[in-house]
C-alpha cells in the first residue's frame, strides 16, 4: 500500500497560488497516485495550519520553500515530527537547494531535501520510499540522512522536455479572484549576479501548441489575472511575439502580466502592443539602476537609450499597465548615484515604480562575493542589505524612509494629480521630493505608527503648507485626488470646500434631466433615472481642476462610477447651470 503524500505550499498572500506544488502533484499523479496538496498563507495561523496539515493523517510531508515562508515552513516540520515521528519530512525550493547539508545538520526533523528542480526527482524519491529496499543514493538531487550522517547524491540534470510535466492547474474553478501564476519557458540567458537564474544555464522552451491550448483555457475559464514567472519573457522574440498575437486574436478580457527587458523590444514587437485592447498586457520591467559602472559590475547587460525609448513609445498606447524596479545597495552605487538613478527612472512616469533593496540570495553570485564588496546583510531571510563600501546603514535607512512614501503616495495612484502639480511646478528633482516629505514625516513622527488613507491626504497638504507652497490650485487637486477614489463627501479636513448647500437641488436636478452626461460618465452602465443620483456624484471647486487648476473660476465636476470601477468626469462652469 502506497504511503500517502502531502504537498504543502504557504504563499505570500491569499491570492497567490502555488504552482510548485500544481506541477510536483500533477507529475507525480503519472506514477504514484496518493498524493495530495494544500495551500496557505504566511497570513494564515500557525496553529490553523498545523491542525489542517496534521489532520489529513499522511505519512509524508512535502513542502515548497522560499525566502518569504521558510521560518513559518521549519516552525511546522518541528512541531509535525513531534505530533508523527513516524512521519517523513521533504523540503525542496530555492530557499533550501543551495545549503542542503548545512540545513539537514541543524534541524533534525528534516529528512530529505531535494535540490533543484522537483518533478522528476519528488517522482523518484516516491518510488523508493515506498519500496522493500530503500535506496535514496539511487537518486539524484537529494540530501539525506544516513544512519546518522548526511548524504548528497549528484545533482540531476535538467529536465529538457517540458511537455513531459502536465498541466498544472486542474482546479481553475476553485481559484476565483486568485493571481494564476504560469510559465511558458524555464532559465534566463542572462547572469545577474543577485538572481538564482544566474545559477542556471540556457533556456528550455514548453512547445507553443501548448502555451496555446492553456492560454485559451485560462481565458474561457474567466481567469482575471495570469501572471507568467518566465525570468525575460522576451528574451526570445518569436517565441514572444508569437504568444502576443495569440492572446490578442483571443479579445480576451484576461490580464496577462510579463516580466521583460524593455531594452530588448523592437519596433516590431512595440507596434503590435500598441495595438493591444486597453489592460490587457501589464509589464514588470528591471531596470535596477542606471549606473553603469553597477550593472556591468553584478553582469546585468542593458542598454539604457534603447530601454528609455522603448518604454516611452510602449506608453504613449495607454493601454498597458507599467511597473518598473530599482535595487538599491548595488556594488559600485553610492547614495548619489542611486538619487541619480531613481530620478532618471522616475522621469519615465511609469504606472509604479518599485524601490527594492538587495537581497543576497543563498546560491547567488554576489552573496557568495559579499567579503569583496564590503557587504553586511541579516543573516536571516530575506538576507537583506545592511551596508556595503559605498553606502552606509544610515543612508540605506533614509531610503526605506523614501521607499514607504513612494509606496503610498505614488504607487498608491491615490495622487496623481497633485502629485504632478508639486513635481511641475516646484521639484526639479523627483528624489529630492521624497527626501523632504521624509524629513516632514520624521520631524511629525509620523513614520511611527500607520496613517490612514484618509489622514495621508492631510499630511500631503500639511506638507505642502509647511514648505509654502501650498495653493488654491493645490488644494484644488487634492480635492480631485480623493474624489476619483471616494464617493463621498466625507472628505479630509484639512482642505477648503464650497458651500454646495446653495446649489445642492440644482446640481440634483440637472443629474437627472441631463441623459447625454449620464450616457457619457456612464457610457456601458444601464441605471434608470432615480438611481442616477447614487451613480453620478459631484464637487464644486473653485478653478478648472481638469484643464487648468491655476484658473479661478467656480466650475462643477461631476464624476461617474462604472461598474468596473472605473470613473468618468466632465466639468462644467457653474454658471452654466445655476
Amino acid at each position: 500500500m502506497e504511503k500517502n503524500c502531502l504537498l504543502i505550499g504557504v504563499n505570500a498572500k491569499y491570492i497567490h497560488t502555488n504552482l510548485a506544488v500544481r506541477y510536483l502533484k500533477a507529475y507525480c499523479k503519472n506514477q504514484y497516485q496518493s498524493i495530495e496538496l494544500k495551500e496557505f498563507s504566511i497570513n494564515d495561523h500557525l496553529d490553523h495550519i498545523l491542525r489542517e496539515i496534521y489532520n489529513v493523517q499522511t505519512q509524508i510531508y512535502a513542502f515548497s520553500c522560499y525566502i518569504w515562508n521558510i521560518d513559518i515552513v521549519l516552525k511546522l516540520c518541528s512541531s509535525l515530527k513531534k505530533l508523527s515521528p513516524q512521519a517523513i519530512i521533504i523540503l525542496g525550493g530555492p530557499e533550501v537547494s543551495f545549503d542542503a547539508e548545512e540545513l539537514l545538520s541543524a534541524q533534525s526533523f528534516i529528512d530529505f531535501i531535494i535540490r533543484g528542480e522537483g518533478e522528476e526527482t519528488l517522482t523518484e524519491l516516491l518510488q523508493v520510499l515506498n519500496s522493500e529496499v530503500q535506496n535514496p543514493a539511487s537518486v539524484q538531487g537529494i540530501t539525506y540522512r544516513v544512519h546518522g550522517s548526511i548524504c548528497s547524491s549528484s545533482d540531476r540534470p535538467l529536465l529538457q522536455n517540458l511537455d513531459m510535466i502536465p498541466f498544472p492547474y486542474e482546479d481553475l474553478e476553485l481559484l476565483n479572484n486568485k493571481i494564476i501564476y504560469y510559465e511558458t519557458s524555464r532559465g534566463c540567458p542572462f547572469n545577474c549576479q543577485y538572481c538564482l537564474s544566474s545559477t542556471l544555464h540556457g533556456v528550455r522552451y514548453f512547445s507553443m501548441e501548448r502555451i496555446k491550448q492553456e492560454i485559451k483555457l485560462f481565458v474561457d475559464k474567466g481567469v482575471k489575472q495570469v501572471k507568467l514567472v518566465d525570468r525575460t519573457f522576451n528574451c526570445n522574440k518569436q517565441h514572444s511575439l508569437e504568444i502576443i498575437k495569440y492572446i490578442m486574436s483571443l479579445e480576451s478580457k484576461t490580464n496577462f502580466h510579463f516580466e521583460i527587458g524593455a531594452d530588448l523590444m523592437d519596433e516590431e514587437m512595440i507596434a503590435l502592443l500598441s495595438k493591444a485592447p486597453k489592460d490587457m498586457f501589464q509589464f514588470e520591467i528591471g531596470v535596477q539602476s542606471t549606473n553603469q559602472t553597477a550593472l556591468n559590475e553584478v553582469s546585468r547587460a542593458m542598454n539604457l537609450d534603447k530601454l528609455k525609448k522603448n518604454v516611452t513609445a510602449l506608453q504613449q498606447a495607454h493601454n498597458s499597465h507599467m511597473h518598473l524596479d530599482l535595487i538599491a545597495g548595488l556594488p559600485y552605487e553610492d547614495f548619489k548615484s542611486f538619487a541619480r538613478s531613481f530620478d532618471e527612472v522616475h522621469q519615465l512616469l511609469p504606472d509604479m515604480l518599485q524601490l527594492g533593496f538587495l537581497k543576497l540570495l543563498k546560491g547567488s553570485g554576489i552573496r557568495n562575493r559579499a567579503k569583496e564588496y564590503e557587504i553586511e546583510y541579516n543573516s536571516f531571510n530575506p538576507y537583506e542589505v545592511l551596508k556595503t563600501k559605498w553606502i552606509s546603514y544610515e543612508e540605506l535607512i533614509i531610503l526605506k524612509e523614501v521607499e514607504h512614501i513612494l509606496e503610498l503616495y505614488y504607487n498608491s495612484g491615490r495622487f496623481i494629480s497633485s502629485l504632478r502639480y508639486i513635481f511641475k511646478n516646484h521639484y526639479s528633482s523627483f528624489f529630492q521630493f521624497y527626501m523632504d516629505f521624509a524629513d516632514y514625516w520624521r520631524e511629525n513622527a509620523l513614520f511611527a505608527a500607520s496613517q490612514s488613507t484618509k489622514e495621508l491626504y492631510n499630511i500631503l497638504f500639511g506638507f505642502a503648507n509647511s514648505k509654502e507652497f501650498l495653493c488654491l490650485g493645490l488644494n484644488e487637486l487634492i480635492k480631485l485626488d480623493w474624489l476619483l477614489y471616494y464617493n463621498n463627501g466625507n472628505m479630509p479636513g484639512s482642505l477648503k470646500r464650497y458651500d454646495h448647500s446653495k446649489v445642492k437641488n440644482k446640481l440634483q436636478n440637472y443629474i437627472r434631466s441631463n441623459e447625454t452626461m449620464a450616457a457619457k460618465l456612464l457610457p456601458h452602465d444601464e441605471i434608470d433615472s432615480k438611481s442616477l443620483s447614487k451613480s453620478i456624484y459631484y464637487e464644486v471647486f473653485y478653478t478648472d481642476v481638469l484643464k487648468n487648476p491655476e484658473h479661478q473660476q467656480e466650475y462643477v465636476v461631476f464624476f461617474g462610477k462604472t461598474a468596473q470601477s472605473e470613473v468618468n468626469t466632465i466639468s462644467i462652469k457653474l454658471s452654466e447651470i445655476i
